[in-house]
């Protein structure tokens, strides 16, 4: 269970706009940016990281410019539901590097993963090297993306 973090102030959500925006903007810039020294605007996000506000800085790549075209929605349906069989499905499905999210969710399925490929070629090898040895897999289905509308990875606060 996640507990409450403290309430984000006006100067905590500029930052915080600001650092997802560009999460390379120096102390320097922001202090600039917001009329504020640097000091307390570095005392600040070293507050935002150890909160666990800011989870991590990372480096988003375009998945077409490194010949990941293919985006693949995989529905998951296991066979039993107990912690365990869960817990292992989980674990060995972090392992493939293929899938970069993994979700437990309610509904129809009980797991959806994204997915991403070079082609049709690698998904086949995934589903039948990688995937479908997994157990307690009862079955899954493909939806492959054919555009995107919206991908952000930023929050409106």
């Amino acid at each position: 269970m996640n507990k409450k973090i403290r309430n984000i102030d006006e100067i905590d959500t500029k930052i915080l706009n600001l650092l997802q925006q560009n999460s390379r903007i120096t102390i320097r810039e922001l202090s600039e940016k917001l009329f504020l020294s640097s000091t307390p605007i570095h005392e600040r996000i070293k507050k935002l990281e150890k909160d666990g506000i800011i989870k991590q800085y990372i480096t988003l790549l375009d998945p077409k410019k490194i010949n990941k075209d293919l985006v693949i929605y995989v529905s998951v349906n296991l066979v039993k539901h107990t912690k365990e069989a869960v817990d292992k499905f989980m674990t060995d499905v972090n392992k493939l590097d293929q899938v970069l999210e993994c979700y437990y969710i309610s509904g129809n399925s009980d797991f959806l993963l994204k997915v991403y490929c070079t082609g049709m070629d690698e998904y086949h090898r995934f589903l039948t090297d990688s995937f479908s040895v997994i157990e307690n897999i009862s079955q899954f289905y493909s939806s492959f993306v054919l555009a995107e509308s919206k991908v952000s990875y930023q929050f409106k606060l």
